[in-house]
């Protein structure tokens, strides 16, 4: 397990015992790749998919999976236009969507293994929780053409 990871496992094992990341080694990785899946409950009984990723690299990534094949030839135009948005208003997180349709988030914090602080991680996951709990319904007005 690499160094970043082995400093988020042990903050991890002071919070309660209601942890829900499920920890997974990438196999034939040469920067050590290490997964921490989870998910966020962005409305009541909706969660979706969180990867936190933490390798060798200057790069931690927080990625959430906020829609599913959602985004295609009728609504793109007015989809991207949504994102646009939000990336203009949010600096510390991006949306883009993907070739499947999908709609994801980002968060990258930067930073070398000695100077890594876990607890960054923590507060940009709870900033992008408040931020999906808020504006959720906002995104699938867009996705549907509400």
């Amino acid at each position: 397990m690499n160094q970043k990871a082995e400093k988020f496992v042990e903050m991890l094992q002071k919070l309660p015992d209601d942890n829900v990341f499920e920890v997974r080694e990438a196999e034939d990785s040469d920067e050590h790749l290490v997964l921490f899946r989870s998910s966020l409950e962005a409305k009541k009984d909706w969660f979706l998919p969180m990867v936190v990723f933490l390798d060798d690299t200057i790069y931690t990534i927080v990625r959430v999976w906020t829609m599913t094949d959602a985004v295609n030839d009728g609504n793109r135009a007015r989809v991207r236009d949504y994102l646009t948005e939000m990336n203009r208003r949010f600096k510390v997180f991006k949306y883009y969507d993907t070739d499947q349709g999908d709609i994801v988030l980002d968060a990258c914090l930067p930073s070398s293994a000695e100077s890594f602080d876990p607890e960054d991680v923590a507060v940009i996951i709870d900033v992008i929780w408040d931020h999906l709990k808020a504006t959720y319904g906002d995104l699938e007005k867009a996705v549907q053409g509400e």
